[in-house]
């Protein structure tokens, strides 16, 4: 800022009294540099990683740069309330007359841009009515302040102001702040997490995780923070709200995922394409490595040798992106090459090469060849036609699928998606967020009804990603268990999937019937509600003729589930257990109530045909699902497209014994081939897989691969999917992975501009320190 200006406003008068009225205040990060909030508050040596923080989603504005141009600045002589100085100028400010005094400008329709020296982020501030006249959606808006002698007076009179006395605000603890500065990183860092619906945590400012909670809010309602400081002992409470700016989405690739797909027409090709790419990679790694060769030896070499490094970060993301540009298609044949360092994909080539090498796929007729590696790089040869071609099938997993933060990391990539999500519906509902996302979250303490909802809403945004962001479109569907129902949810046939949500949380079916105190059951024993039932479900490695062979035996056993080499074993505890013994087998628990699968469920067959009988989209809506064969487990053929086949498909599933091993041989015959589970971690993948190789009905090939892995991180994970996808030549876009790298390389060729910048300064000063 000018001296000018800072002198300005150089002898404030204490505000006695701070109020927004009845206005709301339009708030709007601007970045001052291309440096990161984390690396002003970590030193200059902070990470290059952009992910790393939600200020790297703050998107460029013009229009905030021109009204910012024009804001009255607030960048006041700070150094006393910093406890840098020991003059007498402006102690008499604090951070709420700062906000003050902004309000009383904004009040009289100025602009304010509020500011520290220190940090790289500013505040432009403007009455609501301005921004929306300008068309400049906002971050956050301020809505109400408050300050008594006892913190909940002043959030109470902060959230009365701002006409929200009913909600339960998230609290923002800054009453640990005893700077100016420290203040106001912690202000707009909570204007970051309000921008990218990341919930703001403890320590906030010194956590860089990439891990950072989505910031669930109920359905319809904004999010909403209490700012909390203290100062002259007294308790204030800032009042914000989320505005309608959303954060930029965090790119999927970057200089620790690096992702690199090849294409050629034939396999050598693909060897010259996986050498031509060493090259480029280990030039890169050479200046990296030895960053001062080129570099004349002075007191500031390593500050060049430090610039160096940095630049290499956009070279490697430039390299990524161009051969994301350049990969074609149509190509014959395709590999990825999938690593998080240079070292790694480096590696990861060298092996490549050297299965290339060893094998017959250089003869005129090549053998089948598929190669994976644990870091996700895979190359799929084949003379007949890859199965991604016309054969790629959509599965969606069963109940009891979801565990404790799963797609935590999802939001952040794909942030339109979830705030399209909360404008169609509850979210929060939809993932169970409450117990999914609870501390020490365990899902065994969620109801049946509860873990449906949750792996329905799993499998409907994995679908979203998948079919809208890198316009993956399956041949045919098909569900395991409950999963069908996900099927039709997620593939856009009804037309109101989200109104499901409460009516299964309340319906008698998940609480009562085939769950809970089991009234199906009660009646086909004919028991009591005062009779104890102790009922359980076992996994064990037998096959249907095993069980069957004893099975009459145990008229409260149940051969629910047939699984390629495993069975599910269901009823009585003891009964299961005497069965299991007498076979000689032993069982995995599984610790879940739900009849589903056995004959007591038949008693509510048609109850659960009415619950899935749900509105379809219309016409033009499923003509986008047109080429898809929807695959039930109650049928041979594909079910039609109409509400009352639906539903009576899903009860047939839902309340006879699932055979899941005829299910997959069945749509195999139908001409799937490449299986892609969509829904959280990989329950059928390895099933399938299994009994693919068991088969001796269907000869063709056939592979699964899972789009999640509990235990692994949502981004590698989907990016090893999508990668596999390639190389299958599934047709997808990658659109999605171009622009968000685009949108990473400028931000860090800004960044780097400037670190050469400030070296170019720092030199010369070095310089003269030495002389």
């Amino acid at each position: 800022m000018s001296n000018q200006s800072t002198s300005v406003m150089s002898k404030p008068e204490p505000t006695k009294v701070a109020s927004v009225k009845s206005m709301r205040i339009a708030l709007k990060l601007i970045a001052n540099d291309a440096a990161s909030l984390a690396q002003a508050a970590n030193g200059a040596n902070g990470s290059l990683h952009a992910n790393n923080n939600a200020f790297a989603a703050i998107k460029p504005c013009s229009l905030t740069e021109t009204l910012g141009a024009t804001a009255i600045p607030l960048e006041i002589d700070v150094s006393s309330l910093d406890g840098t100085s020991n003059t007498a100028t402006n102690l008499n400010m604090s951070f709420r007359d700062y906000l003050a005094q902004a309000i009383e400008r904004i009040e009289q329709q100025q602009t304010v841009l509020l500011s520290h020296p220190a940090l790289p982020y500013s505040l432009l501030m403007m009455p609501a009515i301005v921004a929306a006249k300008h068309r400049c959606h906002p971050h956050a808006y301020l809505t109400g302040m408050g300050e008594g002698h006892e913190l909940s007076d002043a959030v109470q009179q902060a959230l009365t102001q701002a006409k929200r006395a009913h909600v339960s605000p998230t609290q923002i603890d800054a009453t640990h702040c005893t700077s100016y500065k420290d203040k106001f990183f912690e202000l707009i860092q909570l204007i970051g997490h309000l921008a990218t619906r990341s919930l703001p945590t403890t320590n906030d400012s010194k956590n860089n995780s990439t891990n950072k909670q989505y910031w669930f809010s109920e359905m319809h309602q904004s999010r909403v923070a209490s700012f909390n400081f203290i100062e002259a002992e007294m308790q204030h409470a800032v009042v914000f709200v989320q505005g309608t700016e959303l954060g930029e989405a965090s790119s999927l690739l970057d200089n620790t995922r690096l992702f690199f797909p090849i294409s050629a027409s034939t396999v050598s090709g693909i060897q010259q394409q996986l050498t031509q790419l060493q090259s480029q990679l280990n030039a890169i790694a050479a200046v990296i490595t030895n960053p001062s060769a080129s570099v004349t030896t002075s007191p500031a070499a390593n500050t060049s040798a430090s610039s160096a490094i940095n630049v290499n970060h956009s070279t490697l993301l430039a390299l990524m992106l161009n051969n994301l540009n350049q990969f074609d298609h149509q190509a014959a044949k395709a590999a990825v090459i999938m690593g998080n360092s240079i070292e790694t994909a480096c590696s990861e080539i060298e092996a490549m090469l050297a299965m290339l090498s060893t094998s017959d796929t250089l003869a005129s007729s090549p053998s089948e060849v598929e190669y994976k590696t644990p870091s996700g790089s895979c190359l799929i040869l084949t003379a007949n036609e890859p199965l991604g071609t016309n054969g790629l099938c959509f599965v969606y997993p069963g109940v009891g699928t979801v565990y404790p933060q799963m797609f935590s990391q999802l939001p952040r990539f794909f942030p339109d998606l979830y705030a399209q999500l909360e404008r169609d519906g509850d979210v929060k509902a939809m993932l169970q967020a409450d117990s999914i996302y609870a501390d020490n979250a365990k899902v065994t303490d969620m109801s049946l009804g509860e873990l449906a909802i949750a792996g329905v809403g799993a499998s409907y945004i994995l679908t979203k990603v998948l079919s809208e962001y890198f316009n993956v479109k399956p041949n045919f569907a098909m569900g395991y268990s409950m999963g069908e129902a996900a099927m039709w949810a997620s593939l856009g046939i009804w037309k109101q999937p989200h109104s499901m949500i409460e009516a299964t949380q309340t319906s008698t079916i998940f609480t009562t019937d085939i769950s809970g105190r089991l009234d199906c059951v009660r009646q086909a024993w004919q028991l009591n509600q005062s009779d104890d039932i102790v009922w359980n479900s076992f996994v064990v490695r037998a096959t249907p003729a095993d069980i069957e062979a004893v099975l009459t035996q145990y008229p409260r056993c149940y051969l629910a589930i047939i699984q390629g080499d495993t069975c599910v074993l269901a009823g009585c505890e003891a009964s299961c257990k005497a069965l299991l013994k007498q076979i000689g087998k032993r069982g995995i628990a599984a610790n879940r109530v739900t009849a589903m699968h056995t004959a007591p469920a038949m008693l509510i067959h048609r109850e659960v045909a009415q619950f899935y009988q749900q509105a379809l989209h219309h016409n033009e809506q499923l003509e986008q699902t047109a080429q898809i064969k929807f695959i039930s487990a109650a049928s041979s053929q594909p079910i039609n497209v109409s509400s009352l086949d639906i539903a009576t498909s899903i009860a047939d599933t839902f309340c006879q014994p699932l055979n899941f091993t005829e299910l997959v041989n069945n749509t195999r015959k139908l001409g799937a081939k490449l299986f892609v589970e969509i829904g959280a971690d990989r329950q059928t993948t390895t099933l399938i897989d299994k009994i693919a190789r068991t088969s001796p009905t269907v000869s063709e090939p056939c592979q699964a691969i899972a789009v999640n892995a509990k235990g692994g991180d949502d981004q590698t994970a989907l990016l090893k999917c999508i990668a596999q996808l390639i190389s299958h030549k599934a047709p997808v876009s990658l659109t999605c992975l171009t622009q968000g790298l685009a949108n990473l390389l400028a931000s860090t060729l800004k960044f780097e501009v400037n670190n050469l910048q400030a070296d170019a300064t720092l030199a010369p000063q070095l310089e003269g320190e030495q002389s």
